[in-house]
């Protein structure tokens, strides 16, 4: 049984996505419902949404199964067949993925951090299950998992509609697990309902490989395999789009691409991939929440976990790693992550590789090295670090700990440097802290997230649309809750919700963000601006990411 935290559902009204051939084909069979002829299948519509008018296309397959020869390779387009084999993506397909038994603590703390209550770390450790078997399974994990999905307009098949813009989503949870749907929760209703029109957009979500299958990474890997080979997923999905969107009535000049956490932090070295030259992003704007990643500038990190799994496993070479079976790999895979991830990451996730990712994106980003002609929303949280921060955290060793834990290659004086000038033992406020703790969750924060949307804002400042969701508590991935309602809950402020969906859904439709009453967001620019969204309303704000500890962290000096 391998860890699946998120189970696929399938949701009211989620499109399956259909890759097209070179014309759009209407027939119809089982109740209406259109099938889609793609060169390699015939796909059909798995379910028509009545009250939305959108129509379900679900597991479309984008990419050959990475198995055998091509695992821990980049992927490859589905080969054409001459006979057309109707599918309607009935059978889900969930990615192999795990997390570290760190997140389950990670909860429980920050209950008890955000309701002042007391925690105790060991009784949480002492009461963890020994192994991810002990908490979920998912029968549809499978490695051939290269698949998405597609909601589109029935307009678009009545010939009331065309050229529509499409948004893409990429899903977050820490390159280690999660997947299309979210468990139901990545429900795009709402999202479309915002724009009051039966023919607003398209909304294709992707899959993309998790842990060890899609981030190994070391010199054997880069030799006969694809470092990153994540991102060329995610790829290959955009160029799916761009070669069978106009199917669906969508405009392949008219994409947006949408993620949270991992797959803000995806999108982020989208737009740094090759340093700015070659082959751009598929995509024209991009909306990114909390994009996170721990920066891994050197291959110590990588290389580290990929030995790990070759230890675990016994074997020694990448064709050997090659040749195991599947569910040995995935059951290792979700173990290696389970029970040896240090506290705050996953192990696996993207890494400097020369090629897709030259450098650090914020080194990029500085140096002008990025696709330019990108237009972008970007966000953070006001307490993106908490679910991330050891809670043991009490003396200046502990966190001198951490940071040698995070950067293994740090030199003494940048190690000093942190210490004692960026965020100094200095527990009176001044510093943003009043304890070490607080101190250790500000380092993290701005290091792998709060920062990385500086640098994206202040190098692409005359395309840029900056929001600081500052709805208490604000910790990282409070507001996909907001971005995904679909009417009143108990978790989400409906306004907020509101004003954020319509942000969205203009910025799709229009390229420029705007809420209800038609204020617009302003761009970003010199002076740093940004709406800062809270429970009372929207007001305009300078960035306090527009600050020196940002500017350190971009340099990169921490290598």
């Amino acid at each position: 049984m391998v860890l699946g935290r998120y189970h696929h559902v399938f949701f009211s009204g989620l499109l399956s996505v259909v890759q097209g051939a070179c014309t759009r084909n209407t027939t119809t069979t089982n109740a209406s419902l259109p099938v889609i002829n793609l060169g390699y299948e015939c796909h059909q519509a798995i379910s028509l949404n009545e009250t939305g008018g959108y129509y379900n296309f679900s597991n479309i397959r984008y990419g050959e199964p990475p198995t055998g020869n091509l695992r821990f390779k980049a992927p490859v387009e589905p080969a054409i067949r001459d006979k057309c084999v109707v599918t309607n993506g009935s059978i889900g397909r969930v990615c192999p993925q795990s997390s570290g038994n760190w997140t389950i603590i990670a909860r429980e703390f920050a209950q008890s951090y955000l309701t002042g209550l007391p925690f105790k770390y060991d009784l949480a450790i002492s009461t963890l299950p020994d192994s991810p078997d002990a908490i979920s399974g998912d029968t549809r994990t499978t490695e051939d998992c290269l698949f998405l999905d597609v909601i589109a307009p029935r307009s678009a098949f009545a010939g009331k509609a065309s050229s529509l813009p499409v948004l893409v989503w990429v899903y977050g949870g820490g390159y280690s697990s999660g997947e299309k749907t979210g468990k139901g929760k990545f429900n795009p209703a709402g999202l479309l309902a915002t724009t009051g029109s039966d023919s607003g957009f398209i909304f294709v979500a992707i899959n993309y490989r998790l842990g060890a299958f899609g981030w190994l990474g070391n010199d054997e890997v880069g030799a006969d395999g694809t470092l990153n080979a994540g991102l060329y997923d995610q790829r290959l999905a955009l160029r799916w789009v761009q070669k069978y969107i106009h199917l669906f009535g969508g405009d392949r000049d008219r994409v947006t691409i949408m993620g949270a956490s991992a797959g803000a932090g995806s999108i982020m070295h989208h737009i740094t991939s090759y340093g700015g030259s070659g082959e751009k992003p598929a995509f024209n704007q991009a909306v990114l929440f909390s994009p996170a990643f721990l920066p891994a500038p050197t291959p110590d990190i990588p290389t580290t976990s990929f030995n790990d799994l070759m230890n675990m496993l016994n074997v020694s070479s990448l064709d050997e790693l090659r040749d195991l079976p599947s569910d040995t790999i995935i059951a290792a895979n979700a173990l290696q992550i389970y029970s040896y991830a240090p506290y705050g990451s996953n192990m696996y996730g993207p890494s400097v590789d020369n090629s897709f990712a030259p450098a650090l994106p914020g080194q990029l980003l500085a140096n002008g090295s990025f696709h330019q002609n990108i237009s972008i929303m970007v966000s953070h949280n006001t307490l993106e670090g908490l679910t991330f921060t050891k809670p043991m955290i009490k003396t200046t060793e502990d966190y001198l700990d951490m940071l040698r834990q995070a950067m293994p290659t740090i030199s003494n004086s940048a190690l000093s440097f942190i210490n004692n000038t960026l965020y100094p033992a200095v527990f009176n406020g001044t510093y943003g802290y009043t304890n070490q703790f607080q101190r250790a969750l500000a380092t993290i924060q701005d290091s792998t997230i709060i920062c990385n949307t500086r640098y994206l804002a202040s190098a692409m400042s005359g395309r840029a649309y900056g929001v600081k969701f500052a709805v208490p508590p604000g910790i990282h991935g409070e507001e996909t809750s907001y971005v995904f309602q679909n009417g009143k809950t108990s978790d989400v402020n409906q306004d907020v919700a509101d004003r954020l969906q319509q942000y969205i859904a203009s910025f799709v439709m229009n390229s420029v963000p705007s809420d209800v009453n038609g204020l617009y967001i302003p761009l970003y620019g010199s002076r740093s601006q940004l709406i800062s969204m809270a429970a009372s309303g929207s007001t305009i704000v300078k960035d306090d990411t527009a600050n020196a500890r940002c500017a350190w962290w971009q340099r990169g000096l921490y290598a």
